[in-house]
C-alpha cells in the first residue's frame, strides 16, 4: 500500500510540478549588430578609470535589429512587427539616440541627467557642436534594457541620451563627446 501511495505522489508531483523554464538568449543578429553600433569611452586620471562608458549608436540598422528581436521574443505578427518598426524608423528620422551605459569609480557623480552634473556630452556632427535635447536615465526598465544588454551590471547606470537629427544629412560621420572638469572622450560614429 506504501508503495502504491509513494507511486501516486510522484505521479502528482510529475504532473503538477514539471516545467522547463529557459532564458531566451539573444539572437546572434542583434549581438553582432550591436557590437556594430558600440564604442567604449574610458576616461582616466593618475591611472584609475574615473569613467567608462558604452556608447551604442540607437541608428536604423540598431532599431531594426531591436524590433526583430523584439518580436522574436513577444511572438509578434507580422502586423504588429511592421508598426513597431514603422514607429522605431518614425524616431529615426527625428533623433540621433544613443544609449549609454556608465560605470564611474567610486566617489564620482555619474548622474548624466542632472543640469549641474559633472559631466556633458554633446554630438559633432560635421562641425556643428550640439548639446543633447533630453537625458534620461532608465532604471524604470532595467530589467527590460538587461534582457537585451546582459552584461549591464548593478554598477551601471543607464541612459539615453538624444540629439536633434539634421534633416540635411551629414558631411562626414558624428563623434560623440563626453567632457567634465575630470577629463574628455570622444569617438565616432
Amino acid at each position: 500500500m506504501n508503495r502504491l501511495r509513494s507511486s501516486f505522489i510522484v505521479f502528482i508531483i510529475l504532473l503538477t510540478g514539471c516545467s522547463v523554464v529557459t532564458r531566451n538568449a539573444a539572437s546572434n543578429n542583434f549581438k553582432n549588430t550591436i557590437d556594430d553600433n558600440a564604442k567604449r569611452i574610458s576616461i582616466e586620471r593618475d591611472f584609475s578609470v574615473v569613467l567608462s562608458m558604452d556608447v551604442i549608436h540607437i541608428n536604423d540598422q540598431v532599431r531594426k535589429a531591436y524590433v526583430d528581436e523584439y518580436a522574436r521574443l513577444y511572438l509578434l505578427s507580422t502586423k504588429e512587427k511592421d508598426k513597431m518598426l514603422q514607429q522605431q524608423m518614425e524616431q529615426d528620422k527625428q533623433w540621433e539616440a544613443f544609449y549609454l551605459i556608465v560605470y564611474t569609480a567610486p566617489g564620482i557623480e555619474s548622474s548624466l541627467d542632472s543640469t549641474d552634473s559633472l559631466w556633458k556630452m554633446y554630438l559633432d556632427a560635421g562641425g556643428a557642436i550640439e548639446p543633447p535635447v533630453s537625458v534620461d536615465e532608465i532604471n524604470a526598465q532595467r530589467d527590460f534594457i538587461k534582457g537585451f544588454f546582459p552584461w549591464i551590471s548593478s554598477w551601471d547606470t543607464v541612459y539615453l541620451v538624444r540629439f536633434k537629427k539634421q534633416q540635411s544629412g551629414y558631411k562626414a560621420g558624428i563623434k560623440f563627446i563626453v567632457t567634465g572638469i575630470l577629463g574628455k572622450g570622444e569617438t565616432d560614429f
